[in-house]
């Protein structure tokens, strides 16, 4: 409905006077919002009606010299959209018609996005479902390229943006069949599409910046506000539950981060990047989530030794993330890493090793002069260090062979009270279910 129309007017009159109401300029912009839903949502025929609504308002502008404002497009828009603008005549229009649907359909996002701004009604359900419907046709479509999926993967989360509307779609995914969550699953996807050796093109510092921030609130809001449970759609379709969605999501944001410690950056850029991570540190990691497994345990989980790899641990240790973190398996990142070393440990000899032995070796120093609780066992009763010690001898880094032997004789040596007793309590088995939580966890690290 136009927000300058008297609406006890209208009540009281049938469909043609109402049109008489109507002053030209409200009479355009109804036949435009009419050609954008008609080629939205129907059939050939449908569409058909939906760009004569088009052209009879075009030609009502031309006739009362009423100028159309187009607004200024997001780089976003322009790289998802391939740079088109509005259609400004009939003759556009007339040209319009033969083209592909997939014309059409950027025509009506251009046309809904601008009267929605126009009225304040932006963003809005009904255009970002499909906008959402149009790129799916395009990211599964035959030959797309990689930097185009990227585009609009981020148009779409840049109409959403970060505010109220980002949240109603968390908490209540089923009303646009879970969009948001959806379109961070195809954003995923799309980085095996991009490529990599060439990250200039489309991978810079400031658009893998924007995607990490959008990927951090949006990690914070799923915490905050979506639904436990997955909810059954149909035989089909399941809607995730929060842990499933934030398991994806974390996933989407070691890539990122993977991509952003690889490629070239100036020293701004690079403490901008750890105030980020400090920053989605502190508000998500260590405020909602500290009883959890980390990004810092969950790149160690998966590491292979890769260069960058080290590089990011590196980064989230200096930026704050807690070192005595621990999977189901009561295993640190620490341990993680200690594990990864010994089951390489038939590459050791390899001349090409002695980086990644280096890298190992900085990585347990920073940790052991860090927050780290040297006493933490697994369920298997090993400290970190100590699933090194058989190898420690043949380990082909001299300074870690050090560490190791230093660490494992300072356990040998005078312990503080509370450590003995949390000992003493987990090897009798005796129980602590009425103890602090804090306490409890004490005793489960050692």
């Amino acid at each position: 409905m136009h927000p300058n129309l008297d609406v006890s007017k209208i009540e009281e009159t049938s469909d043609s006077e109402r049109l008489m109401l109507l002053t030209i300029e409200q009479l355009i912009d109804l036949l435009e919002a009419l050609g954008a839903t008609c080629v939205f949502c129907g059939d050939y025929q449908v569409r058909r009606y939906g760009l004569a609504c088009w052209y009879e308002a075009t030609k009502l502008r031309e006739g009362h010299a009423i100028p159309k404002t187009p607004l200024p497009q997001s780089e976003w828009e322009k790289l998802a959209m391939r740079n088109k603008v509005e259609f400004s005549s009939v003759k556009h229009l007339e040209k319009l018609l033969g083209m592909r649907r997939t014309h059409w359909i950027v025509q009506a996002i251009i046309v809904g996005g601008r009267l929605l701004k126009k009225f304040n009604r932006f963003p809005n359900k009904f255009l970002v479902f499909n906008v959402s419907n149009f790129a799916f046709r395009i990211w599964r479509g035959p030959g797309t390229k990689g930097s185009r999926c990227f585009a609009l993967c981020l148009y779409i989360l840049e109409l959403i943006g970060t505010t109220e509307f980002s949240r109603d779609l968390v908490l209540h995914p089923v009303e646009a069949q879970d969009v948001l969550h959806l379109t961070y699953t195809e954003l995923f996807n799309v980085f095996d599409l991009l490529n990599i050796s060439e990250p200039d093109t489309v991978l810079t510092f400031a658009r893998l910046m924007e995607t990490l921030d959008f990927c951090f609130s949006y990690n914070v809001k799923l915490h905050d506000l979506s639904p436990e449970d997955a909810i059954q759609i149909d035989d089909q379709w399941t809607i995730q539950s929060k842990a499933d969605k934030i398991e994806d999501v974390q996933q989407l944001i070691i890539v990122i981060l993977k991509l952003l410690v690889s490629i070239p950056k100036s020293k701004t850029q690079s403490k901008e990047l750890k105030s980020r991570i400090a920053i989605y540190i502190n508000i998500y990691e260590l405020k909602r989530a500290n009883k959890k497994p980390n990004l810092l345990l969950k790149v160690c989980s998966s590491h292979q030794g890769d260069p960058n790899e080290f590089k990011l641990i590196k980064l989230l240790l200096k930026a704050g993330a807690d070192p005595n973190a621990v999977d189901q398996q009561r295993c640190s990142p620490l341990h993680l890493l200690a594990d990864g070393e010994v089951e390489s440990s038939h590459m050791w000899g390899d001349a090409s090793y002695s980086t990644r032995a280096e890298n190992f070796a900085e990585i347990v120093r920073i940790i052991l002069d860090g927050r780290f609780h040297e006493d933490q066992v697994n369920l298997r009763g090993q400290s970190a260090l100590e699933c090194l010690k058989p190898f420690s001898s043949l380990y082909p880094n001299a300074q870690l062979c050090l560490l190791v032997g230093n660490f494992l004789q300072q356990l040998q040596g005078v312990r503080s009270l509370s450590c003995i007793a949390a000992k003493v309590v987990r090897k009798h088995q005796l129980p602590c279910e009425c103890l602090p939580v804090t306490l409890q966890s004490m005793v489960l690290q050692h």
